[in-house]
């Protein structure tokens, strides 16, 4: 089956419509969502379940989240699949759609249109060893930067950003995020 015929059948199995952007032998594809049918909502929310044991009911997709953050063009959805089955998302969102956040006005690009933050990042465990994390973040990073993106952003749990590969400057730190209970770092990268 050629990749367009691909894209068609899943239209309309799942009512989703995407580009693939890279796929492998064993069954693995990514793609960029351009519109997520309302038969996958399901396994969104389930995937960000894996959030709300940390980060509490707040983290946990909804319809209102998923229609929200699943809005291409304004923002930039990705997904993993292995096997046909949604194993992982990345969202990526303009830094300018978070202006009337305040945490938003500690990045000095804000208003520039050249950063991305890093809204969702979840890939299931039981699919790491895969290195599906790895392959999806490598194509999200890939495509912000053929859009003309030269920098991503996100929040992580304080720790965590210095673990990442590339230069990674840390931002501020935000104690209690979202009534998390936990401090998280507010970090930028060069794509």
């Amino acid at each position: 089956m050629d990749k367009h015929t691909k894209e068609l059948f899943e239209v309309k199995l799942t009512g989703t419509k995407g580009r693939i952007l890279a796929s492998s032998p064993i069954g693995i594809s990514i793609e960029l969502i351009e519109h997520l049918g309302e038969k996958e909502f399901g396994k969104i929310v389930k995937i960000s379940e894996s959030l709300v044991e940390h980060f509490g009911e707040n983290a946990r997709f909804n319809s209102n989240s998923i229609n929200k953050y699943f809005n291409y063009p304004k923002t930039l959805p990705f997904i993993i699949r292995y096997q046909n089955n949604i194993e992982g998302i990345i969202v990526g969102v303009p830094l300018e759609h978070f202006i009337n956040e305040t945490w938003a006005h500690c990045d000095s690009n804000l208003q520039k249109g050249n950063t991305i933050y890093t809204y969702a990042y979840i890939v299931k465990k039981d699919y790491r060893h895969l290195g599906i994390s790895k392959m999806l973040k490598r194509v999200y990073q890939n495509t912000l930067k053929k859009r003309g993106y030269k920098y991503v952003t996100g929040h992580v749990m304080e720790g965590i950003s210095v673990n990442f590969i590339k230069d990674t400057q840390l931002i501020k730190k935000f104690k209690n995020w979202n009534n998390t209970g936990y401090t998280f770092e507010y970090y930028r990268c060069e794509l």
